[in-house]
């Protein structure tokens, strides 16, 4: 089949490869004149980790990212330990599959250099104008028209293909938080030590608080610190990542939080400011001709909270390309790309509620209720927790990454294998 991607980010692109590995003539338009390296870090949790490495780039992988052992939450005014979730070795034997932490320019380059070693055509600077649905095609900003037998969405949370698609602009949620996101180099963090442990002990720490969390880490096999630092309000764009904050405003919001970060963020030198938001559940991700469909950001965009928003994108291309590939012409796109969105829809919109879950959770003003979380997450690492003490963990962040029934859910999920279990019994068809 003749398959148009209209976004060449983690989204557009693993689908890229995903299909392209199905034998599919791809074609990935991508507005940017060029790839960049602005961004900062981003994690790859198992049900993620799992696709990746079933195309073959593990390999590749490994040479960029970092294994964190834990997630280690932090009060936010002391440091002290409230709880953690650990993560390598425990997740990586538990799920057959890793939890990573990259910088966003290597993940994207890595599946860009992926997608065009197996043949995908991938056009920068390629800005599409509009989306026609109804004979699938895509008008350039330059004049031209592509046609393809499907045309894929993944423009993320502002995109023109879910405005053609749905026939009318849906307006992302804007969340109650900004988000700043910035890096401090390997030999700065190193010179000081006052906090040069945070580059040897490899865990994703989060300081969380009243309206505020910063959750930092090693990126870059440990070249550099990562910091994604969550506060309320502010003028950045929703859903746009890369503004550029102001030092002052950003050391200001974090002025009550433990000295060990807040030595960090003096070291800071630039920062981005990145207005969170997620999409409300769309009617469909899929036009009334079974022609056209959405994925990632553009069908499900979600806040931060549980790092999921690249990882649901990622199965999303991986769904797709299993149902595609059951098309024997056009005429059965349609039907497939009904259970596209049939198998896909209820989870990514599922975690979308779990990261706003997460969110309050994590920002909660002291009292009562956050004595109770704080007491809640102590029991987060314990390998033999009892029923009282899952209750409460349970009863504090129902989606707790640690949650005994919500994190095998979320992680040990096999988006492939899923997917062709569903397709056999929708479809009744012999494997």
């Amino acid at each position: 089949m003749k398959v148009i991607i209209n976004g060449g980010g983690l989204g557009g692109l693993g689908a890229a490869i995903a299909l392209k590995k199905k034998g599919h003539q791809v074609t990935v338009l991508e507005a940017a004149p060029e790839l960049s390296e602005v961004g900062a870090g981003i994690q790859i949790p198992p049900n993620s980790s799992r696709i990746l490495c079933s195309y073959g780039l593990k390999d590749k992988f490994l040479e960029k990212v970092v294994w964190p052992q834990h997630f280690a939450f932090k009060r936010y005014a002391t440091g002290r330990l409230l709880g953690t979730t650990p993560l390598h070795p425990h997740l990586s034997e538990k799920y057959g599959s890793p939890y990573w932490l990259i910088h966003r320019a290597d993940f994207q380059g890595l599946l860009f250099d992926a997608a065009k070693d197996l043949g995908v055509d991938i056009r920068l600077g390629c800005y599409v104008e509009s989306v026609n649905v109804d004979n699938p095609s895509v008008k350039l900003a330059n004049g031209e028209t592509l046609t393809a037998d499907l045309v894929v969405g993944a423009d993320g949370i502002r995109s023109k293909t879910r405005e053609a698609l749905l026939g009318r602009i849906v307006e992302p949620n804007p969340a109650a938080n900004c988000s700043y996101r910035a890096t401090v180099p390997v030999e700065i963090m190193s010179a000081d030590p006052d906090i040069s442990h945070l580059m040897t002990d490899i865990n994703a720490n989060c300081w969380i608080g009243p309206d505020h969390h910063i959750m930092a880490y090693p990126i870059r096999q440990g070249a550099m610190y990562n910091l994604v630092l969550s506060h309320p309000s502010g003028l950045a764009t929703p859903g746009k990542w890369n503004e550029p904050g102001n030092l002052d405003e950003m050391r200001e919001h974090y002025k009550g939080f433990d000295p060990v970060i807040r030595k960090v963020l003096t070291k800071v030198q630039s920062c981005l400011n990145w207005k969170i938001a997620d999409l409300p559940n769309l009617p469909t991700w899929v036009s009334e001709n079974g022609r056209v469909v959405l994925l990632g950001d553009a069908a499900h965009a979600m806040v931060p909270f549980l790092a999921q928003g690249a990882a649901q994108a990622i199965e999303d291309g991986a769904c797709l390309a299993e149902c595609l590939a059951r098309a024997k012409d056009p005429s059965g796109i349609p039907a497939l790309m009904r259970a596209y969105e049939a198998i896909r829809k209820p989870r990514a919109e599922r975690v979308q509620q779990a990261t706003r879950d997460s969110s309050r959770v994590w920002h909660l003003h002291d009292g009562p209720e956050q004595e109770a979380r704080d007491v809640a997450f102590a029991s987060m690492a314990a390998t033999a927790r009892d029923e009282k003490m899952d209750e409460a963990l349970n009863k504090a962040n129902p989606n707790s990454l640690s949650g005994r029934e919500f994190q095998p859910w979320l992680f040990g999920h096999d988006e492939i294998a899923l997917t062709n279990a569903r397709l056999d019994e929708m479809f009744k068809l012999e494997k």
